[in-house]
């Protein structure tokens, strides 16, 4: 899921070693930027020198590889101006919405048209982070479909929205915060950033107002009063610029934290559209028989692997799954010490309604139903490394033969169930967030 990158090697005499890019060499000295790719963090950087007399050895790549090292590089965006200025290339057509024309902004894609009624910030960034996730899948998971269809996005800016775009599928009920619809080959998405914008867009007026009045007060004293007496006033108005700067982060913050919320939850449906229509597309029992491919993802998995994909770092045109969902994995290990996980022969047979909630009961069965198809998923994909090898497509024709899904599965993982699930177990116990495996 993280691919290692090939990196030029700086040893120090006092043992320190380096990773990254040589910059510039001359007798003297070594220019170098350091590459860090810690599990479940942004990539960072760091330019340093290094004198002569402190190297040990350098060990550089080669011309291919370097060129191709600094292609990455160029492509992580460290300091979000590359997305800002990706959002503010992005061009948006009118679309209808609910039965009102033009009240919607409609942003179409190779892979997916996007169609929201969300604030405009909140729609770019929705469609950029959109067009790196499906760039990154096609990288991580090659499209088995030439021209495909597009999946259409339908992101509602409030509750009322979304449950009215639910209620033809006869399901605006729905807690789930987002739904794809695989007949369809549509996603629905509910979020509140419409209320979030409008509290945003007002506090930043009243902010604004604020300053302007400031400015005016500090212009007022600093005609009325002598040095002497000044300094009180100016700290005044400096501790009040603090306050509000301090309100602007933090209602940003709110925001950001809200899409971020967002993002999740429609990266987890854009992984599950992805994989239906590009990766691993349904197909019948005759044509799977016929060798026209290997069929779709039973529903366990394609939920699973949704998960390790909702919580993926996505940068420089690849997915960076290299760590434990914190929460989810803490969840996990205490549903396990309570007896309370789903058994992996139910999750095998697990259909769509297992993970859909109307109510209280069947969000909590649900919740445990995802639980366990994460941790089976990231099992499969870390610990055992079998998703996407030859076995693991073998297992997904069987299945879509019409072969015994218990059976199907100990081919793959090579053991009688009871087995495995002992194993996954002492997996998911000593599993870190940062993706290793303790003792």
């Amino acid at each position: 899921m993280i691919a290692a990158w090939p990196l030029d090697v700086v040893t120090l005499h006092n043992g320190a070693t380096f990773r990254g890019l040589i910059l510039v060499e001359t007798p003297a000295e070594v220019q170098f930027r350091t590459v860090r790719r810690s599990p479940g963090k942004p990539t960072t950087t760091l330019t340093t020198t290094f004198d002569r007399r402190e190297i040990k050895a350098v060990t550089p790549l080669s011309d291919a590889d370097r060129a191709a090292l600094k292609d990455r590089l160029a492509e992580l965006d460290l300091d979000g101006s590359a997305e800002r200025r990706r959002m503010e290339a992005i061009a948006f057509a009118p679309a209808d919405w609910l039965g009102r024309p033009g009240a919607a902004r409609r942003y179409d894609s190779d892979y997916f048209a996007l169609v929201s009624d969300a604030p405009e910030e909140a729609t770019r960034r929705a469609a950029v982070r959109l067009e790196q996730l499906y760039t990154a899948l096609a990288r991580f998971l090659p499209p088995a479909v030439a021209g495909a269809r597009p999946t259409a996005i339908h992101l509602a800016a409030d509750k009322g929205g979304y449950e009215a775009m639910l209620a033809p599928l006869g399901q605006a009920d729905l807690l789930n915060p987002a739904v794809f619809d695989p007949k369809g080959n549509r996603i629905a998405c509910g979020s509140d950033l419409r209320r979030l914008g409008d509290d945003l867009q007002a506090a930043k007026l009243h902010h604004a107002q604020q300053s302007a009045a400031l400015d005016r007060y500090e212009d007022a004293v600093r005609r009325l009063y002598k040095p002497s007496e000044l300094q009180r006033h100016l700290d005044h108005v400096r501790a009040e610029r603090g306050k509000v700067f301090a309100a602007d982060k933090g209602n940003l913050a709110a925001f950001d934290a809200a899409a971020g919320r967002l993002f999740a939850v429609l990266t987890h449906e854009a992984f599950h559209a992805y994989a239906a229509a590009f990766a691993y597309p349904p197909l019948s029992v005759e044509e799977v028989k016929a060798g026209k491919g290997t069929g779709g993802l039973p529903r366990w998995l394609d939920e699973g692997l949704a998960q390790v994909f909702e919580t993926a770092l996505v940068e420089a045109g690849e997915v960076r799954a290299d760590h434990a969902d914190p929460a989810r994995l803490g969840r996990v290990k205490a549903l396990m010490k309570d007896g309370g996980t789903v058994p992996v022969a139910d999750l095998l047979a697990a259909g769509r309604d297992a993970f859909l909630a109307r109510h209280a009961a069947e969000a909590a069965a649900a919740d445990r139903a995802y639980l366990g198809c994460w941790g089976l998923a990231h099992y499969l994909t870390f610990g055992r490394r079998v998703v996407g090898t030859s076995a693991f497509n073998d297992y997904l024709r069987a299945v879509n033969r019409g072969a015994d899904r218990r059976a199907a599965f100990e081919g793959l993982v090579g053991q009688p169930l009871a087995d495995f699930e002992r194993d996954w177990h002492a997996y998911l116990l000593k599993l870190q967030p940062d993706g290793t495996v303790g003792r």
